[in-house]
């Protein structure tokens, strides 16, 4: 009965090892399949993570031709008017100020040829290395101030304004699972004085700078405040720089600190030679690089273009030089006595050699100036009308300039000629003015104080040729980091500021520093990053 028994069970038991080895299948099965599907996962989290580090990738070169783009092509404006500067962001029109080369982001800009050069050089580019990537980006204008930036100075010095941007830029990579990563950075570009002494020369010669003749003088004062006066002046501020040697006649006073190599006094090539006063000095922490003007790379260098060199001398010949109209006469005082001087106006233009006669009055009125070279023959002046004024000094002076004898290491040729009670800039406000050597000034009917504003008036040239700078009190600032600055006869000054190759003054005349030109010529810098985030789309 127990035989039976056992082999009834035995029997029951058949199949089994088949469920069991199909169990074990199935479970081998699973654990293949959950390998595959981890290692599928594995390879697709890889590529994804590839892709979205290629995408991030992309978007941040988007960002860096952005900035490029802004830095070196953008034309940043000069008027204002448009646009509504105590928002942030700016705005135009009401809506913020926008820039855009991403087909999703509308774009807001006074200037249709900026918003199209933006988008040509910023929609769908491909990034370099990797066919299948590209970018695309827009930039939104957060604050912007004028800067009074000097365009003469060319691609990435120049410019109009201070500005921030905030740049989204969207990287994308094509494939069987794309990727589109969009970063957000903002930039911010700053603005430096470009003028901040009143004298300031590149040379290392000895007598680098030169003040001569007792009554010399270097103080500043605030055009902003209006004209100089014993109350609008410091005695603080009249520093001088230079790479050479500072020489002080006796009885000179500089109402600042020298900035020199060498801060020893004594004979040259120490740092300073001085029988006058000087409040410090200080050692320069670098030579003194002035940036290169309308975008040269080496001195001397000239304002792009062909300019004449013909003889065009406006009180004479007005109908044949184009942009000159005469305007009639006017009663002056000319050196302490009145007179009568006809008035003419040129327009912003190109130029050969200029002369002036006698004590005939030029206006001139807002925009580039491209001169050959400047005559006064005996007692003329610009005048500016409204500002700011642009000189652009050629020098071309193979013939037509005018020459003298002038002192050891300066060209006897000269890009400025001006004596007599001749100058610049003598009054504000279009007002014509013409003071005689001491500074006594008809602006109009009356005499008043001269109020020439620096920064409407900036005089630049590139070359080696001599400016001559005489005659009346002139208001510029002079950006001549190659060329020699010379003042002879009776003493007149300067109200401004100049960057000169060499520097010698023989009239004994003061040299007032413009403060406000701290904030009203400034170099535009390059931009900042002050602010980043991405995310994934």
């Amino acid at each position: 009965m127990q035989t039976l028994t056992t082999k009834r069970d035995v029997r029951s038991e058949r199949g089994v090892s088949l469920i069991i080895a199909l169990l074990a299948l199935v479970v081998i099965s699973l654990l293949a399949a959950g390998i595959i599907l981890v290692t599928q996962t594995e390879i697709w989290t890889t590529a994804s993570y590839r892709e979205l580090t290629q995408a991030r990738y992309a978007a941040e070169a988007g960002v860096q031709n952005t900035i490029n783009w802004l830095q070196y092509t953008y034309v940043a404006p000069t008027n204002f008017a448009s646009y509504t500067m105590t928002s942030n962001p700016v705005a135009y029109n009401g809506n913020p100020v926008v820039l855009s080369a991403i087909p999703s982001v509308a774009s807001n800009y006074p200037d249709a040829t900026q918003q199209t050069a933006f988008n040509t050089a910023l929609y769908s580019q491909a990034l370099p290395g990797l066919g299948n990537a590209s970018f695309s980006t827009s930039a939104r204008l957060l604050s912007m101030k004028p800067a009074s930036g000097v365009s003469w100075l060319g691609a990435g010095g120049g410019g109009g304004a201070v500005q921030t941007w905030q740049i989204t830029s969207q990287g994308t990579v094509n494939g069987v699972r794309s990727a589109t990563v969009q970063v957000v950075a903002t930039y911010t570009r700053s603005g430096s004085p470009l003028f901040n002494y009143p004298i300031e020369a590149t040379s290392t010669a000895c007598g680098a700078i030169t003040f001569s003749r007792n009554g010399s003088l270097t103080d500043s004062y605030n055009s902003s405040n209006g004209p100089y006066s014993a109350t609008n002046s410091s005695k603080t501020g009249g520093n001088l720089a230079t790479n050479g040697n500072v020489n002080l006649g006796s009885g000179v006073v500089v109402d600042g600190t020298i900035y020199v190599p060498n801060t020893t006094a004594g004979p040259c090539p120490d740092g300073i030679t001085s029988k006058g006063t000087y409040l410090g000095a200080s050692q320069l922490s670098a030579p003194l690089t002035p940036p290169l003007p309308w975008g040269c790379t080496s001195l001397p260098c000239y304002p792009p273009g062909a300019l004449s060199t013909a003889a065009q001398n406006v009180s004479t010949s007005c109908a044949s030089v184009p942009g000159c109209t005469k305007n009639g006469a006017t009663s002056l005082y000319d050196g302490g006595k009145s007179t009568t001087a006809n008035v003419f106006t040129l327009t912003p233009g190109s130029y050969g050699n200029i002369t002036i006669n006698g004590a005939d009055v030029v206006h001139v009125s807002a925009g580039t100036y491209n001169i050959n070279s400047i005559n006064f023959a005996l007692d003329g002046q610009f005048v500016i009308d409204s500002g700011p004024v642009v000189f652009n000094l050629v020098g071309n002076c193979a013939s037509g300039c005018p020459t003298e004898s002038l002192p050891s290491g300066y060209s006897s040729t000269e890009v400025i000629y001006g004596a007599g009670y001749a100058g610049f800039n003598g009054c504000s406000g279009g007002v014509t003015a013409n003071p005689n050597v001491y500074g006594a000034t008809t602006c109009g009917a009356s005499k008043a104080p001269f109020s020439g504003i620096p920064n409407q008036l900036q005089m630049v040239y590139g070359g080696t040729d001599t400016i001559r700078l005489g005659g009346m009190p002139n208001a510029t600032v002079l950006y001549a980091p190659s060329a020699g600055y010379y003042t002879p006869g009776a003493p007149v000054g300067l109200y401004g500021s100049a960057i000169i190759g060499k520097f010698d003054d023989e009239s004994g005349s003061p040299f007032h520093y413009d403060a406000a030109l701290q904030n009203s010529v400034e170099q535009v810098g390059s931009y900042q990053l002050i602010g980043f985030s991405w995310s994934k789309f």
